[in-house]
């Protein structure tokens, strides 16, 4: 694979800083004694920020180049594979389709990403490696690149479409396979389309106060999101003043509030959730600012079964595995339909969302540490 095609950190962290101190000089620019209204506080995407973009026009399926039909050989002899994401349904419906496909045993387990990552690294440690391919967010996939636990892969060779691949500062390459977004979500009974918040400062308008739920993790996850578009200031000034002005709730029982009408929207909610779509008068919606995820699946470099996990990952990118993981857990590649209408039709293009990419998921991570300190001040 030509180096060039390699999302890297390092190589683009020149670019960052220019970007990264574009926004600070606006911030301050926009910085004085008076009240300043949101509106003028909202900065234009630069590169930086978008630069995720680019995942949405990846619609190239997976293809079983002969490299890969001498993997499966490969593969088939080692027998098994195991797999560890974040989502047991997930891991299920892969697993029985890619044993169906190539006749090697499949199994895996779902768990929470703190716990993913001690596991991982308490394997290691006790050289007893369990996991063959680990299915995991930009910023906890870095820490495992980092720390040189991945293997480095042609995976081009492997049929998967090279804008896929990036690392980080270890050798180890991690392949996007799935996204998934920050949305807003609302009870169609209390509200209409057109009744909905277009701008994220429309949120504080009197119409809504006393009418929000926020979830009390993604709230503060989603806002390092806001901060790298809006800057961190305005991004404390609006969560603030929801809080104060419009008396939203943060909770991490968001969702029987906004089921039940109580609370009927929801800012900084996550994804596709069937459990709250399902059977409920709840529906989504997008204001510019919210950020879109990349999930990745890497191959730990001391795998047990090698070619069965590189052959799991490339298949992971394809079309069929995609729409699985969709239907499952509402987790799919954009780029092949599998996300919700404003994400596959295009038009969050239009609404400036913050799509993660190398460039700026450690500058999210940071920021959302930075908001976490600034909304506790005083406290």
């Amino acid at each position: 694979m030509a180096i060039s095609r390699i999302w890297s950190i390092e190589s683009r962290f020149k670019i960052f800083l220019v970007g990264f101190g574009v926004v600070l000089l606006l911030i301050a620019a926009c910085d004085s004694d008076a009240p300043t209204p949101m509106s003028t506080l909202v900065i234009q995407a630069d590169a930086t920020v978008m630069e995720g973009l680019v995942y949405r026009t990846l619609d190239a399926d997976w293809t079983r180049t002969p490299e890969v039909e001498l993997l499966v050989a490969g593969a088939q002899t080692e027998g098994s594979v195991h797999i560890t994401t974040y989502n047991q349904e997930q891991v299920d419906v892969w697993c029985t389709a890619f044993t169906a496909e190539f006749g090697i045993a499949c199994e895996g387990r779902g768990m929470f990403g703190a716990q993913m990552m001690a596991t991982l690294i308490t394997e290691r440690q006790a050289g007893a490696a369990v996991t063959d391919v680990i299915h995991l967010s930009m910023s906890q996939a870095a820490e495992v690149l980092d720390r040189g636990y991945i293997a480095e892969i042609n995976w081009a060779s492997l049929g998967v479409d090279a804008g896929r691949v990036w690392k980080s500062r270890g050798p180890g390459t991690a392949v996007g396979a799935t996204q998934s977004q920050y949305t807003h979500f609302y009870n169609t009974d209390h509200f209409t389309v057109d009744q909905l918040p277009q701008k994220l400062e429309d949120w504080l308008k009197p119409e809504y106060k006393g009418k929000i739920c926020a979830p009390d993790f993604l709230f503060r996850a989603g806002s390092g999101f806001i901060a790298l578009s809006m800057g961190m200031d305005a991004t404390v000034d609006l969560a603030r003043r929801l809080i104060d002005e419009q008396d939203m709730v943060v909770t991490v029982t968001c969702d029987p509030l906004i089921v039940s009408g109580e609370k009927p929207l929801m800012f900084l909610g996550y994804g596709n959730p069937p459990a709250l779509l399902d059977g409920n008068p709840i529906a989504q919606f997008w204001t510019g600012g919210l950020g879109v995820n990349l999930f990745s699946n890497m191959v730990a470099s001391n795998a047990s079964h090698p070619n069965a996990a590189r052959l799991f990952a490339a298949w992971a990118t394809s079309r069929d595995a995609s729409s699985l993981s969709y239907v499952a857990i509402g987790q799919g590649w954009a780029a092949y339909g599998h996300g919700p209408e404003a994400l596959v039709s295009g038009r969050f293009a239009e609404l400036d969302l913050v799509y993660e990419s190398p460039l700026n998921f450690s500058a999210r991570s940071e920021s959302t540490r930075v908001f976490q300190e600034r909304m506790l001040e005083g406290q």
